[in-house]
């Protein structure tokens, strides 16, 4: 009933600003969001060729996937614009610490010794409720009482964080009569993050990890769109059989 309304104009965002080099990527894009993306059983979008990674056996599979986002990680673990550069997404925590532990296995060996090792950089995230929450950080060191980082990217990007540990207690633990607490910091590798975790960010080298289908296709277009171009933008499907007889088909074609 406001009179303000005669006067309002509505805009509609078309134009992908973060794939605005890649026209053919960006209607890709808006096609998933709109959900009108090329269908399989109308239930799945089919992944272009340009951008899947062929799938044969989950660890060889996986492998390649982290080998093409990270290559040469423990020569180029000190470069952090190497770091911030590139991720992998998928849609589960048990999904990103597989990924996560393999790349520090792989790379820099046991992560007790990696915390020691001055030569290379860690990507963390926050994870309490502090401005810093949720927002990639660079690790520089690790103290006794304090994390000295840097955030990586978002308006404070460079910014230099000190972070402290926080005093938590298990909400939920009535096997004693009183309230356990200790402190810790509340941090987890960020070289793989959840899909939910990449909105809001820019990153122009991504991988996707899909081990099992996302729950919307707004979930794909979020972890989607946040790469730039259709060449830096790859994901990794994991065999699914319903798909085996669509295969077979196409080869027959």
């Amino acid at each position: 009933m406001s009179p303000l309304w005669a006067s309002v104009k509505r805009l509609r965002l078309n134009i992908n600003m973060r794939a605005v080099n890649d026209p053919c990527f960006s209607d890709f894009l808006l096609r998933v969001g709109d959900g009108k993306e090329e269908t399989l059983d109308e239930s799945f979008i089919r992944i272009p060729d340009n951008m899947s990674i062929p799938y044969t056996k989950k660890t060889n599979s996986v492998d390649a996937l982290m080998d093409a986002i990270f290559p040469s990680l423990e020569s180029n673990g000190a470069d952090s614009k190497f770091i911030i550069s590139r991720a992998i997404f998928s849609t589960k925590n048990e999904s990103v610490d597989e990924i996560n532990n393999k790349l520090i296995e792989r790379f820099f060996g046991d992560f007790d010794e990696a915390e020691d090792d001055k030569n290379n950089l860690y990507p963390m995230e926050y994870l309490n409720s502090v401005n810093v929450s949720g927002v990639p950080l660079i690790i520089f060191a690790f103290q006794q009482n304090l994390i000295d980082a840097e955030t990586a990217i978002g308006q404070h990007a460079g910014k230099r964080v000190f972070l402290p540990r926080i005093p938590l207690c298990p909400s939920d633990d009535d096997m004693f009569p009183f309230k356990l607490k200790r402190k810790q910091f509340p941090i987890q590798l960020s070289f793989s993050m959840t899909i939910n975790k990449a909105q809001e960010q820019t990153i122009p080298n991504v991988r996707v990890y899909l081990p099992e289908s996302v729950s919307s296709h707004g979930q794909l277009y979020v972890v989607f769109s946040r790469g730039i171009s259709r060449v830096n933008t790859k994901v990794l499907v994991c065999d699914n059989p319903i798909f085996q007889d669509d295969m077979m088909e196409r080869k027959s074609n």
